[in-house]
C-alpha cells in the first residue's frame, strides 16, 4: 500500500489521480486504513460515526438514509449492527471501483456514483444522511455541508465526522459553513464529541450530529 499512502502525502491532490487511485486499491482500502491508518484493527471514523448516528438519530420504519461518501460499504455494515436494517440506505460514492466492493455486502438498496458538492439528488429526499471519511484534503469541499443540507428533509440528521486539526484550519472553511448554516437556522447541532480518528496517526477527530432545520 505505499503507492496509497504516498497519493495522499500532497497538500494539493489531483481529483482525477485521486479517483484512480481509490479504483486500483479499492480492494485492499479497508486492510490499510484498519491496520495502517488506524492500527487498531477496525475503521476507527467508521465505528464512531455510526456509534454517534445510532444515539442521536431514532430509528424508522423504511427510513431513507444516503452514506456519502460510502466507499466499500464499512459504514453500511456498522449501521446494521445498531440495528438499522429496514431501511432504504443509498451509497454515494465518486469510485466505481469502491462502489463495487460496496455492493457485494448486500447491504444497500441502490447506488450512486457521484460527488459533492453537486449531488445531483432532488431536494428534500433523505431523512438522514451520515458521512465518514469524506471531509478531508482534496476530497469533498465545505460547500458540500449545504447541499448535505439541501437533499435532506426537513426535520431530518445528518451525521458527520471530520479530522479535527482540519476543520480548526478557517482554511478550510467547514468550520464557517457550519457557523453560517446554524445562524441562517438551517440546521442545529444536536451532538459535538471529540475522539480518536486515526490513532496510529495520532491524529483526533470531531464527530457531528445536526438536525434539519428548513
Amino acid at each position: 500500500m505505499t503507492n496509497w499512502g504516498n497519493t495522499f502525502k500532497n497538500k494539493t491532490i489531483d481529483a482525477k489521480n485521486l479517483l484512480y487511485h481509490y479504483n486500483q486499491y479499492a480492494q485492499e482500502f479497508d486492510e490499510h486504513v484498519k491496520n495502517e491508518l488506524c492500527g487498531t484493527g477496525e475503521n476507527t471514523p467508521v465505528v464512531v460515526t455510526a456509534k454517534l448516528f445510532a444515539e442521536t438519530v431514532p430509528d424508522q420504519e423504511s427510513m431513507k438514509i444516503l452514506d456519502v461518501g460510502a466507499g466499500t460499504g464499512e459504514q453500511g455494515e456498522q449501521l446494521a449492527k445498531h440495528g438499522y436494517k429496514n431501511v432504504e440506505l443509498t451509497a454515494f460514492d465518486p469510485s466505481e471501483g469502491m462502489l463495487n466492493v460496496a455492493k457485494k455486502r448486500n447491504i444497500y438498496s441502490d447506488f450512486i456514483q457521484g460527488s459533492l458538492p453537486d449531488s445531483g439528488i432532488v431536494s428534500d429526499f433523505f431523512d438522514a444522511i451520515i458521512c465518514v471519511g469524506t471531509f478531508i484534503p482534496g476530497h469533498a469541499p465545505a460547500e458540500s455541508l449545504r447541499e448535505l443540507v439541501r437533499i435532506t428533509k426537513k426535520g431530518g440528521y445528518i451525521v458527520y465526522s471530520i479530522r479535527k486539526h482540519f476543520y480548526e484550519d478557517r482554511e478550510s472553511h467547514f468550520q464557517i459553513v457550519e457557523e453560517e448554516l446554524t445562524k441562517a437556522k438551517h440546521w442545529k447541532m444536536i451532538a459535538k464529541i471529540e475522539d480518536e480518528y486515526l490513532p496510529a496517526q495520532n491524529i483526533k477527530g470531531y464527530y457531528f450530529s445536526f438536525q434539519v432545520l428548513n
